[in-house]
């Protein structure tokens, strides 16, 4: 067990996980009154414990505050490498570091919590690792949400990246005019043209998978969307590893169970335009993954999967509508409000990662140089 008080009174305990029936009842205590997102529910924590492989097996970080368990996530410990030559010990926050395993890809990471999240943990965590001196050489943080890591904490290396993401507010949104009222003039003239042509055969018709047969059924259609889509423009697809769908079928039955994981089918008449696979959490809706018939030059199937899926979402008395990650035409057009996913390696002062540093530096500079040439 390895414990440590931070400044603000929490103490962070590492210790082999207990079992699962044990650990989900003090889980689903935090998500009841929690403020974290659906990727530290027990509906995604649970499902990920009960699909990894048994040679993985993540330790329980717990935050306590007095005699009260404040906070819980996953620390697994990795032996790994960096080029393949040089060798660290790693500690990765609530991911494998294996990436066929985290190919599921973990998005506002942090703990499950008692109440609201307090942005001051992250650096009480960094601080934990770095008065650890037996834990690890490196801390890795996947997918985090926050601006208070901004400064390289107690003379660790620091190597991060970052990704841009989208969300938009639904309130006062009810229909596709409202939806259209967020869009730039040409993104308005793209969904409506769309629109206009996919309706030539029949109205526009939204469908919410009522049950886990049909939840299933429309996740192995959107899958076979999805592919097809990116292996026609020669890119590298979310179905690449097994363990993601083995996962995600998994969690697709643990939450219709909790009722928080929505599958989504848009059609016109007989032709499908797409699938879109989400999860909700607190009025967040969270648009994870999706799969579209976009072969037809000129239309976007995706613009009005979206659109539909934002107007029913507004509906039903959603607050937001996050697209997550990464950055497209479509996540631009619609996103009105852009932010930042981290990922951040905290590495304790050696020579090796020194090394590793001054490399990374100079790479930079040169790539820098070359582009202005």
């Amino acid at each position: 067990m390895n414990s440590f008080t931070s400044p603000r009174d929490i103490t962070f305990v590492l210790e082999p996980r207990p079992q699962l029936d044990s650990l989900e009842r003090v889980w689903r205590e935090l998500d009841r009154t929690g403020s974290h997102s659906f990727f530290l529910t027990w509906t995604w924590v649970g499902t990920w414990l009960k699909t990894l492989p048994p040679s993985v097996r993540p330790m329980l970080l717990k935050a306590v505050q007095g005699p009260k368990i404040v906070g819980l996530a996953l620390l697994t410990m990795k032996h790994g490498t960096q080029w393949g030559i040089s060798p660290r010990d790693q500690a990765w926050l609530n991911s494998t570091g294996d990436p066929a395993l985290d190919c599921i890809t973990i998005e506002h990471n942090g703990f499950a919590t008692q109440g609201a999240w307090d942005d001051q943990w992250w650096p009480a965590l960094v601080d934990w690792f770095a008065a650890s001196p037996r834990l690890a050489d490196e801390l890795v943080l996947s997918g985090i949400a926050s601006e208070s890591l901004a400064e390289t904490r107690r003379n660790l290396i620091r190597v991060e990246h970052r990704d841009p993401a989208y969300r938009t507010p639904l309130r006062g949104i009810t229909d596709e005019d409202g939806i259209e009222s967020l869009l730039s003039r040409n993104a308005r003239h793209q969904l409506r043209r769309s629109m206009r042509d996919y309706e030539r055969e029949a109205p526009l018709r939204l469908d919410v998978a009522q049950d886990l047969e049909t939840g299933l059924e429309f996740f192995t259609r959107l899958k076979a969307l999805h592919m097809r889509s990116w292996d026609r423009r020669g890119r590298h697809h979310a179905f690449y590893h097994t363990f993601f769908e083995t996962f995600h079928r998994a969690l697709i039955a643990a939450g219709f169970a909790d009722g928080n994981v929505d599958l989504l089918r848009v059609s016109a008449g007989q032709s499908t335009l797409g699938y879109l696979y989400n999860f909700r959490r607190n009025g967040t809706v969270f648009s994870y993954q999706s799969g579209f018939d976009d072969a037809a030059p000129g239309l976007r199937p995706g613009y009005v999967c979206h659109a539909l899926a934002m107007a029913h979402y507004a509906a039903a008395g959603m607050s937001t509508y996050d697209f997550l990650a990464g950055s497209n035409q479509l996540k631009q057009s619609f996103g009105t409000e852009l932010y930042e996913l981290r990922w951040i390696q905290f590495q304790k002062p050696s020579i090796a990662f020194r090394a590793e540093q001054f490399a990374r530096t100079t790479l930079e500079l040169l790539k820098r140089r070359h582009a202005r040439a």
